[in-house]
């Protein structure tokens, strides 16, 4: 496909707002023609559907849906099924990226991300990184160009864009979710706390230590760690009656980032209640074992999972009940419909459970 063409599709690329050029798009297409992608019926469909739109003009959908046609026919003229399967895994990794790169992107194209601090620079660097995304699927779009020592430099290069894409996500999390910070001010308190899923048929639960000066913003980020949560859906503190979370429209819940855990968490068998995704219901018992108050000089900012039991339930299994259905299916006798219900969950093992795993989570927050 030459030049003007090529020049034609970015610019119908572009009308639609959409942040890539014809290098993805002949990723996508040597991606269905090795056999991987979703079919070529579907691919300006899936483009469509990424932009939210056709491009603008009487005629520029009939056009752009041309050049698509004309670049799969191209590729497909010169597509050497041998000569791609060296790079095929590495551009299936990579249009995963791109995946969860869009995912990322639309995130923060919400009217309420766009005003937090630090965002904009998350975004340039996701620009960054997009722009060395395709130019490692141009090169992989003409194998025919590269070396016998390409495919070694071009599996690291992969493998770099894979971790910059996870340190950028990292960063993001440290700005939704502060990590919490020691206030030299203030005397240091260690909590040991028992955080037990209620209402379940097995047994699920993690022992912590924390800092009583974190707030309960940032006690969220601790529980979601230590559980094993994804931090998907929003969240509640409660304790006598008063709620604490994000405001938002709703006057009777508290700012979660104006109270410290230590104010509601004081002294042995004090309790709160914690409830992650309101439409589940999952609720969370937290109660105190121990307080203690390190002698000057040590440090009392500790992030730590003593012990626990039992996996996390997965996202979206529908609350304790669904839980309780996702057990049944997991049983010998269990019928092959409510094996099919539950399929989705794979290789899930209620008895997994690692501290070490839940410690190296934590790491991430200090």
């Amino acid at each position: 496909m030459d030049d003007k063409k090529l020049n034609q599709l970015n610019g119908y690329l572009k009308t639609m707002d959409l942040p890539f050029s014809h290098p993805l798009i002949e990723a996508l297409v040597r991606e269905d023609l090795s056999g991987a992608g979703e079919g070529y019926s579907e691919l300006t469909t899936r483009i469509y559907s990424l932009a939210g739109s056709v491009p603008p003009g009487e005629n520029a959908p009939l056009l752009f849906e041309q050049l698509i046609f004309d670049l799969f026919k191209d590729q497909r003229s010169q597509f050497d099924r041998v000569e791609d399967k060296t790079l095929a895994p590495m551009r299936s990794r990579l249009l995963l990226l791109f995946d969860r790169w869009m995912q990322l992107n639309d995130f923060l194209e919400e009217d309420e991300q766009k005003s937090i601090p630090g965002v904009e620079d998350i975004q340039s660097e996701l620009e960054d990184l997009l722009q060395f995304v395709q130019n490692l699927l141009n090169r992989m779009n003409h194998p025919n160009e590269e070396d016998s020592g390409s495919k070694e430099e071009l599996e690291y290069l992969t493998q770099q864009s894979e971790e910059v894409l996870v340190r950028i996500m990292e960063k993001l999390e440290e700005i939704l979710h502060p990590a919490p910070k020691a206030d030299e001010n203030i005397k240091d308190s260690i909590l040991t706390l028992t955080v037990s899923l209620s209402d379940l048929p097995v047994s699920v639960w993690r022992r912590i230590r924390v800092p009583g000066q974190i707030n309960l913003s940032q006690f969220h980020a601790v529980l979601q760690k230590a559980m094993g949560w994804w931090d998907l859906y929003e969240h509640r503190f409660e304790q006598a009656g008063k709620v604490w979370g994000q405001p938002g429209k709703d006057e009777a819940v508290l700012a979660e980032e104006d109270c410290l855990i230590e104010s509601l968490l004081e002294e042995e068998d004090d309790l709160l209640h914690y409830y992650y995704d309101l439409s589940e219901s999952w609720h969370h018992k937290i109660i105190v074992e121990k307080v203690e108050f390190p002698s000057r000089g040590d440090s009392g900012f500790i992030l730590e999972c003593l012990a626990g039991e039992g996996a996390c339930p997965p996202e979206d299994c529908g609350g304790p009940e669904g839980f309780r259905m996702l057990m049944a299916s997991l049983k010998p006798g269990a019928s092959q419909v409510l094996k099919d219900d539950f399929s989705w969950v794979g290789g899930f093992d209620p008895s997994r459970f690692s501290v070490n795993a839940v410690n190296k989570d934590l790491k991430e927050l200090l």
